[in-house]
């Protein structure tokens, strides 16, 4: 046992980012390597878009642990990642306490005005900041965003507006799917898969 592991780590191959990068467009990539920040919708996008109550009026709701996984080398390589909720819910505070999001801003009506104050806040450029979102109201930040994604299980009209529809559904990895893509045009992603 101990040989195949010291054979497996000294074959590995770690260019995994022209795998990864394959599946983009140039410009895609383009937009992606320039991304200090991304910013994402929570129902729909960390989550299946279903919300449960049990029989005390609590609600339950489903997030993928691929997304929770990704957010710390998202932040070891510098990036900026938080959420901006439509919606007040104790699940989404909790998950994001324990995934140590920069921020979660929940209850928010308008979503451009505070992607843009968060812009502001953190001194970035509207062109180096990702927002994933899902519906109607995260058009209007989409058209700010320097690198606008929904998930592939939304409304057409929805993913018309975008520059890149993920291959995931909602709440199956898809801030895990754009995060690869950015640490992978931004260079980073080889280092992460290194063994140590």
């Amino acid at each position: 046992m101990v040989i195949f592991e010291q054979n497996r780590h000294r074959n590995f191959t770690p260019n995994r980012l022209k795998q990864i990068l394959s599946g983009y467009t140039k410009a895609q990539i383009k937009k992606a390597a320039a991304i200090k920040a991304i910013f994402f919708d929570v129902d729909g996008v960390l989550t299946d878009s279903r919300i449960i109550y049990d029989e005390t009026g609590r609600e339950i709701k489903n997030f993928n642990v691929k997304d929770g996984q990704i957010i710390s080398y998202l932040k070891k390589a510098g990036i900026v990642v938080g959420a901006i909720s439509g919606r007040e819910s104790g699940a989404t505070a909790k998950r994001s306490s324990e995934l140590k999001l920069d921020f979660c801003h929940q209850a928010i009506v308008d979503k451009a005005a505070t992607f843009q104050k968060l812009v502001a806040h953190y001194k970035f450029k509207k062109t180096e900041v990702a927002f994933i979102g899902d519906d109607i109201n995260d058009l209007p930040v989409f058209a700010l965003a320097g690198l606008s994604v929904c998930p592939c299980d939304t409304f057409q009209y929805i993913q018309d507006r975008v520059d890149l529809v993920t291959k995931t559904k909602g709440g199956r990895g898809v801030l895990r799917e754009v995060a690869d893509l950015v640490l992978a045009a931004k260079g980073e992603f080889d280092r992460i898969l290194k063994p140590k």
